[in-house]
């Protein structure tokens, strides 16, 4: 099946969609957008209803989310939960504000180690590209390149935001090519109207005796006109599925900047420099193979000759005449 983010195709885990990995990033993007845009009566306070598990008294709605946790609270667990030492430095945020007005502009997200009775993932190991623990470091890659993720941060987002620049000129320039295959489709059409008005016309004069031939005239302009057709929508098709490529490409590059934490940035960033590369090279190949055009032609015959030749089309004779251009 294709990919939601590239749109290549990969084979999907003998375990079934279950096995691919998560997106960690656009999971908690979606869940933080969803809490913005939720009312605040539509959720309830984790903590009260942990604490009640019984259900004797009605759950308070909660009012703020911590992006740290995860999990939502009344304003009387806020206070507790800013008062706590483990969690008075977590982001909160008001259930239906607004993300952009209340100042927060990025997701914040900690990755934990699966070896390391969940320390956090806090280095990048610039040889493995890859974020580590601290255990992780000084058992495998104390002889490595790593850095702490908040120092290589920065320069990845501003990396990832060149690529994704790079990327939506490409989509521009797709976009382009689209539109001129839309044109050429036009005026394709154009001069197919102008060739059948001319058939018409023909038919007009010579219909007495030419009503087989002039049928045996359509049936093949319109194998024509169906064929090249055919070629141009699959040709819209492929450049449609590039453009939506590089264009998903460059939205995802662009909402990872400004909402990724240093941790999905560090975890993203080696992948994608590898599929900008990708999507550069498939691009410039794209754009410098050459374009079929078709121009269509009428001749009309001499009506002495088809006296000569009366196994000839009275009306005339259809050719699709294929050339390429740059």
């Amino acid at each position: 099946m294709p990919c939601p983010l590239c749109r290549k195709e990969f084979l999907i885990p003998a375990d079934g969609i279950n096995g691919v990995p998560k997106n960690f990033f656009l999971e908690n993007l979606l869940q933080y957008k969803m809490t913005m845009q939720m009312g605040s009566n539509n959720i309830i306070c984790d903590l009260c209803s942990a604490s009640d598990e019984n259900k004797t008294v009605q759950v308070p709605t909660a009012t703020m989310r911590c992006l740290e946790c995860q999990d939502n609270y009344c304003d009387g667990c806020v206070k507790i939960h800013q008062y706590l030492k483990i969690s008075r430095d977590h982001k909160l945020v008001n259930i239906g504000g607004d993300a952009e007005t209340s100042g927060i502009r990025r997701v914040k997200s900690v990755k934990y180690c699966s070896q390391h009775n969940q320390k956090p993932l806090e280095y990048y190991c610039a040889e493995c590209s890859k974020i580590v623990c601290v255990s992780c470091f000084v058992e495998r890659h104390k002889s490595h390149d790593c850095k702490n993720i908040a120092t290589v941060d920065e320069d990845f987002r501003h990396t990832i935001e060149k690529n994704a620049l790079k990327i939506s000129n490409y989509a521009s320039e797709m976009r382009v090519v689209k539109e001129s295959i839309e044109k050429r489709k036009a005026n394709f059409l154009h001069e197919i109207v102008e060739k059948e008005n001319a058939i018409h016309k023909r038919n007009q004069e010579l219909k007495a005796m030419i009503d087989r031939d002039t049928k045996l005239l359509f049936d093949k302009l319109s194998a024509v006109k169906s064929n090249q057709l055919k070629k141009m929508e699959d040709e819209l098709e492929i450049t449609d599925r590039s453009f939506t490529i590089l264009k998903g490409f460059e939205e995802y590059c662009i909402e990872l900047v400004s909402k990724g934490s240093p941790s999905d940035i560090c975890s993203s960033y080696y992948e994608l420099i590898l599929r900008a590369d990708g999507l550069e090279k498939d691009h410039e190949e794209f754009i410098c193979r050459p374009h079929k055009s078709i121009e269509v032609s009428f001749k009309a015959t001499d009506l002495r000759e088809v006296v000569n030749k009366f196994n000839n089309n009275v009306v005339g004779i259809i050719h699709g005449n294929v050339f390429f251009t740059n």
